[in-house]
């Protein structure tokens, strides 16, 4: 493991790639903790707003998705991740010009949210499906697990560092953390040097909807990949029920402190990290259907923790910790052997239709949830809202019983793509 880890560092280019990652999910973290608490503590929104503003963010999964796949397909994935960075970097730069000008509302923060969200579809899409240019098949777990290890150091530092920078600076002052780190990732993948294959053209020219299907029948007709997008939507869903009111319920029900809240969102990134480290090892032990079922498992463990965060003080925030921890140790493990297996059994030329696939079925529906969430929350309370999140997380990996992942012996990547 250790002499394909060195490998990995020594490839010049997975290196820059693995630095514009990091970037990329250094501002990622920044902002999933400092848009809520722009609109929260800036604009005081109501639990409804907050999950509409949630809702927007994702709705491009759902609204563009598919045709974004297509596109990632049909051009060359570098240029499409450089410019969807940027795109980013300039919007979240503008939450801040927009508060200083005193005109800073919530509509603003709709727009801002979705218009990144078109950009975070596009970028998602192709840095998956860009990923096997750089490496061969039998690195994809090493590599995968090196940027998932980026995420977790990310989401370690990077919602302390929102909470610090929001108390010390105000939160939409904060977005230009996000806005540069973007830039930064754009940047570093600029001196990538290998030559991305020109994408393979059809003998006959095809329409947007033909090329659209064929991911589709792919992706719903292979059962491991219909299993892994059907339990990823349910539990999206749930999650994103429970993320809608999850900050607000945090400030004012248990009165925790933006700094406070940061810490919080650490548990997230140890248990990203500890999964990171841990899933190689387990796959090779268990087998991957196991590691699959059994992430998925431990990650929804984590629902319960914020409904029964009752009080205020250290006891709600050790609560609200460990919750995030199962959260993170869960689906660090779920998210790195799931894409292994999804960059190992589809067709190159297929990479980008079927990841769009999963981001439509799977993201699509975080907007769902969100608005859920936030009506729940709105008309029975914020702790029911969490409750039945966490419920719809144990129903998701119920799903994985009825797959053939708990039945599937196989060790390696190598012998899953065989069979």
């Amino acid at each position: 493991m250790f002499q394909k880890l060195n490998s990995l560092l020594h490839h010049k280019d997975f290196r820059t790639f693995w630095l514009s990652h990091t970037a990329t999910q250094f501002g990622t973290q920044v902002a999933l903790l400092g848009l809520p608490l722009v609109a929260s503590l800036t604009l005081a929104a109501s639990p409804l707003q907050m999950g509409i503003l949630g809702a927007l963010e994702y709705a491009p999964f759902l609204l563009i998705g598919l045709f974004a796949g297509v596109w990632a397909d049909r051009a060359r994935r570098r240029p499409l991740l450089i410019v969807s960075n940027v795109g980013r970097a300039i919007l979240l730069a503008l939450i801040p010009l927009i508060a200083f000008l005193g005109i800073l509302r919530m509509e603003w923060l709709y727009a801002i949210a979705f218009l990144t969200g078109v950009c975070t579809v596009f970028f998602d899409i192709a840095y998956q499906s860009y990923l096997p240019t750089l490496v061969s098949r039998e690195q994809l777990v090493g590599t995968n697990s090196l940027l998932e290890s980026s995420r977790s150091a990310a989401q370690m530092a990077g919602p302390g560092l929102s909470g610090v920078l929001i108390q010390m600076l105000s939160a939409p002052v904060t977005m230009l953390v996000t806005s540069l780190s973007f830039f930064l990732s754009a940047l570093s993948l600029c001196f990538i040097k290998t030559e991305e294959p020109t994408p393979s053209r059809p003998d006959r020219a095809r329409s947007l909807w033909q090329d659209i299907r064929e991911g589709l029948q792919l992706s719903f007709s292979e059962p491991l990949l219909f299993g892994v997008i059907r339990c990823s939507a349910i539990f999206n869903f749930s999650w994103n029920m429970m993320f809608s009111v999850y900050v607000l319920y945090a400030i004012s029900e248990l009165h925790i402190s933006s700094g406070w809240l940061g810490f919080v969102y650490g548990g997230m990134g140890v248990g990203f990290f500890l999964g990171a480290v841990l899933v190689h090892k387990a796959i090779q032990t268990f087998g991957m259907g196991s590691v699959v079922v059994g992430s998925a498992a431990i990650a929804s463990c984590g629902g319960p923790f914020a409904p029964l965060a009752l009080g205020t003080g250290s006891a709600a925030v050790f609560l609200l910790m460990m919750g995030q921890f199962f959260f993170g140790l869960g689906m660090s493990m779920w998210s790195i052997s799931t894409l292994s297996l999804r960059q190992t059994i589809v067709p190159a030329h297929l990479q980008g239709r079927v990841n769009a696939t999963v981001r439509f079925a799977a993201w699509g529906a975080y907007p769902l949830g969100s608005l859920a969430g936030g009506i729940i929350g709105d008309h029975f309370g914020m702790q029911i809202a969490l409750f039945a999140g966490a419920a719809g997380l144990m129903i998701a990996v119920l799903t994985l019983l009825f797959t053939p992942f708990l039945k599937s012996k196989e060790k390696t990547m190598k012998e899953l793509h065989r069979g």
